[in-house]
């Protein structure tokens, strides 16, 4: 039978090994957090070059300069005459 020294010293050592296992499973949990942050900062970061760029398409879409050209060329829209304008009064 074992004496109360050799059981404490049993259940001291079995307690040191649960959390020395418990350690590496929380280092290695914290690392593939880590490995996942980063790889959303990367995707963040082309996120925005993205939204960048389409800021600029949509500003350049935008200017009335080529407004005015579709507009015009292709649509056959023109500026109307002062004739053809009709103004509303509201009494």
């Amino acid at each position: 039978m074992l004496s109360r020294d050799h059981l404490a010293v049993i259940i001291v050592a079995l307690l040191v090994m649960i959390s020395a296992i418990a350690i590496v499973l929380s280092q290695h949990h914290s690392r593939s957090l880590i490995t996942e942050l980063q790889s959303l900062y990367v995707e963040r970061d082309n996120l925005d070059t993205e939204w960048g760029q389409l800021l600029l398409e949509q500003s350049t879409w935008a200017t009335p300069s080529r407004i005015e050209y579709f507009a015009g060329d292709k649509l056959g829209m023109r500026v109307p005459s002062y004739d053809n304008f009709v103004v509303l009064v509201r009494e």
